[in-house]
């Protein structure tokens, strides 16, 4: 197989790997205050977060696009589109670390709207597909129901909903990342490296008649 499909194989799997690191560090430095480095930090982290979860996405939808194939391009597809509206808000939390002035808060508020509407959807129709790809990983999906309910519905309760959502968040992508690791080469092979690949021809055999 070709070196490419082992990058992008090792690509989806160090990108599951980051995500839920980098936006553990945006969470935590969040509720570290409004002093420019900390604010700075975190915006940084949180756009890493979401290039991380972009590749991330795109690698899964890859993965598992012959077991669910309509399931799996969308869940790709919307948690790709939660990245990028993620990613320009963290450019706009950049600016506001900078000092640049407040953004307009219709635009911030409806790029919010975006990533969050998108990121729950794409997380549903993920979960469904780990159900329905007979990876043996189905538990994983509602791991991730679990992370999106305490992020999104018991984030305010306290300090152990915070750790409670962090728990899941690393144990549904780590394992997502060591299946990915372990998946076979040839899922990431492209048709066109497929065609390229030397085709091994049998030799006839010769007739027994003409053996001496």
């Amino acid at each position: 197989m070709s070196n490419m499909a082992r990058f992008y194989r090792m690509l989806t799997v160090v990108s599951l790997g980051a995500y839920p690191l980098a936006a553990t560090i945006f969470a935590v430095t969040a509720g570290i205050g409004t002093a420019p480095d900390a604010a700075t930090l975190s915006a940084l982290a949180f756009w890493c977060a979401q290039v991380a979860l972009g590749i991330a996405a795109v690698g899964l939808g890859h993965l598992l696009r012959t077991r669910t194939p309509i399931l799996a391009p969308l869940a790709a597809g919307l948690l790709l589109l939660s990245a990028f509206a993620h990613a320009a808000s963290a450019g706009l939390m950049l600016g506001r670390a900078a000092g640049q002035g407040a953004a307009d808060a219709w635009g911030a508020n409806a790029l919010a709207m975006l990533a969050l509407v998108s990121l729950s959807l794409g997380t549903i129709l993920l979960a469904v597909a780990l159900f329905r790809s007979k990876l043996s990983i189905g538990w994983v999906g509602i791991v991730l129901l679990g992370w999106m309910v305490v992020e999104f519905g018991l984030s305010g309760m306290g300090l152990w909903a915070m750790l409670a959502g962090a728990a899941m968040l690393f144990t549904g992508f780590f394992v997502l990342a060591i299946v990915t690791a372990r998946s076979n080469l040839a899922v990431w092979t492209t048709a066109a490296e497929m065609a390229t690949q030397p085709v091994r021809r049998e030799q006839p055999r010769r007739s027994a008649s003409i053996r001496r």
